[in-house]
């Protein structure tokens, strides 16, 4: 650049002293000096001794090319910023991760291949929080409970269904709350949706199970009851394959299991990524792949 051989040239004191600063050679240097001369038609150096003198206009040009380098640099900062801007922290439950969100990232990256994904596995409760407290900017979760500078979008219900292992011996017809607590049940860690469906059910048949089982990982859970060591209640779109090959077996129950609202939340304040086209993009790919009960 010729403007930067110009400046170290007239800071340094001479050409070798900017050459070493730029990593390039002595002629290059030189090369770009007059070729800036030739450009501005001036005379930027006095060569007519040893030691090259900035001359008068010379003075001159290095404020303008002080000013040209230091609004180089800003530009560079304002690129590097509007690059991290482009970042996009996303949350989602593990029955997201692991049946919709795929999706739903092939879709983001096929319309907006400017945004960086960083993903975010977790319970809602968890998700939740992290959108409070703006470590996330969009989660996809169930019944969220934010704050008023974050925006929640319903997209629809998140069915559940008791199961069990294909191969337990359940008593037939409907299965009741006291059909429930006769068997261990596994459900996820407190505070989170899926432990929230299952006390509440068991409690609306008034019964309470002393064989309680939680963990933090809703494969895990599902591993447990196809391998027939509890029952618990699923989420619908979790278990369909697994029902498919005859892995899971439903369980009919009465009360029916209320369904869950699924929203995907955002931090309202994010004007350099399309939040709006983002939610409709996202809903349409939950709906499509029958993940969500509209």
């Amino acid at each position: 650049m010729q403007i930067e051989a110009f400046y170290w040239t007239a800071r340094l004191g001479g050409v070798h002293a900017a050459s070493r600063h730029l990593h390039l050679t002595q002629p290059a240097i030189s090369s770009r000096i007059r070729e800036m001369e030739s450009l501005l038609s001036v005379k930027l150096f006095d060569r007519s001794k040893q030691r090259m003198i900035i001359t008068a206009d010379g003075l001159i040009a290095l404020q303008h090319a002080e000013l040209a380098l230091d609004n180089s640099v800003k530009l560079e900062q304002f690129a590097a910023k509007q690059k991290q801007n482009r970042r996009l922290r996303v949350g989602a439950d593990e029955c997201s991760a692991m049946v919709g969100l795929t999706a739903v990232i092939a879709e983001i990256k096929a319309h907006y291949p400017e945004i960086t994904l960083e993903i975010t596995i977790d319970v809602g409760a968890v998700l939740n929080q992290k959108l409070n407290d703006h470590e996330l900017d969009l989660a996809l979760l169930t019944n969220p409970m934010t704050r008023d500078d974050v925006t929640d979008v319903f997209l629809g219900w998140m069915t559940f269904q008791w199961v069990a292992a294909a191969q337990l011996e359940i008593e037939g017809g409907e299965f009741l709350p006291e059909h429930a607590c006769a068997h261990p049940i596994v459900t996820h860690s407190a505070p989170s949706t899926l432990y929230s469906v299952v006390e509440r059910w068991l409690k609306e048949g008034g019964s309470v199970s002393e064989a309680f089982h939680s963990s933090n990982s809703l494969a895990f859970i599902a591993k447990m009851i196809s391998a027939g060591y509890a029952i618990g209640i699923l989420p619908v779109p979790l278990i369909r394959d697994m029902l498919a090959v005859d892995l899971l077996k439903v369980l009919p129950c009465n009360p029916p299991i209320e369904p869950a609202r699924f929203c995907v939340s955002y931090v309202t304040e994010r004007p350099d990524v399309q939040l709006d086209e983002l939610v409709a993009l996202t809903q349409a790919t939950l709906l499509r792949q029958n993940f969500l009960v509209s």
